[in-house]
């Protein structure tokens, strides 16, 4: 691939794409999905902290114990600090899970990211000791900048539309949905195949260390809310937002706004190899949910 092509794909094609995905998310969104979550606003707050705190210490944490380079440390760091997107939803969806949660969960973090996460790398970047590393260098405000063009306007942009044109817009979610999830699958094709190294990279320590991050997201997420007596539900929602990042957002900060393709291994694997820890929990999910169904059955049978 030349290096316009490869240009064209970073610069342009995977912001644009990440921005349809966010427009997608924003049409299926309604003031009153989110005024349902704020009635009982408990399993929301622990989603999002468990969204902000659990998983920037979980890639740090997994970091360490890895012993991984600066510069996967901070691929891994930067992906933490990324919103769940489109495909948590999905995934909250085949786990039956709490659908009108995840996608406030989904929608609340995408429109704090581009507040929330340049400070916090920046904050990673002088905890790590790479100040004066130029590999490192995120500009403040112009990041935030196009984080919210990004994210934050198309999530509004979508929202409006559904307010003011809501049969129109019921009408072309499915179709929205379905053209960014291609269009984003072809954007990670593109980039692997200008980043080649990607591929002997996913069975090394890298690889293992982003479905690590996954699963302990995953398990973490779900067990703790159980704790705080959270209903199954959502407590299956929480996880899968927690565990489930999008990798795009984190593919467009190190290709787009730093110019470092070198950072973005680790979302690139992340994106690709991160279904595999998330089907098997959504299918353990299913398990235990014929085996509760199993039990709760013969009891309801009464002569």
């Amino acid at each position: 691939m030349t290096p316009i092509i490869a240009q064209a794909v970073t610069q342009i094609m995977l912001p644009v794409v990440l921005g349809l995905v966010m427009l997608g998310m924003g049409l299926s969104l309604q003031i009153k999905d989110f005024k349902a979550v704020l009635t009982e606003p408990k399993a929301a707050m622990i989603g999002l902290l468990l969204q902000l705190l659990l998983l920037p210490i979980l890639a740090l944490f997994i970091s360490k114990v890895f012993a991984l380079n600066q510069t996967a440390a901070a691929g891994l760091f930067l992906l933490a600090l990324c919103p769940g997107g489109a495909t948590s939803n999905l995934f909250s969806f085949l786990a039956k899970g709490n659908l009108a949660l995840s996608v406030c969960l989904t929608s609340l973090v995408s429109m704090l990211s581009p507040l929330i996460l340049p400070i916090t790398f920046i904050g990673f970047i002088h905890y790590s000791g790479s100040a004066d590393n130029q590999l490192f260098d995120l500009p403040l405000l112009p990041a935030m900048k196009q984080l919210a063009v990004v994210t934050l306007l198309p999530t509004v942009v979508g929202m409006s539309i559904r307010y003011f044109a809501d049969k129109w817009s019921q009408s072309a979610i499915p179709l929205v949905k379905k053209g960014s999830t291609i269009a984003m699958l072809l954007v990670i094709t593109a980039l692997v195949l200008t980043n080649l190294t990607i591929i002997p990279a996913m069975l090394s320590l890298q690889g293992v260390a982003v479905v690590t991050m996954c699963s302990l997201a995953l398990i973490i997420a779900y067990f703790m809310p159980g704790k705080l007596n959270v209903n199954n539900t959502d407590r299956k929602t929480i996880a899968i937002e927690v565990g489930i990042q999008n990798a795009g957002t984190a593919m467009m900060i190190a290709f787009t706004i730093m110019h470092q393709p070198a950072l973005a291994t680790i979302p690139l694997l992340y994106g690709l190899l991160m279904n595999i820890p998330a089907f098997i929990f959504v299918y353990w999910l299913l398990l235990l949910n014929k085996k509760k169904d199993k039990v709760i059955m013969p009891l309801e049978i009464r002569p």
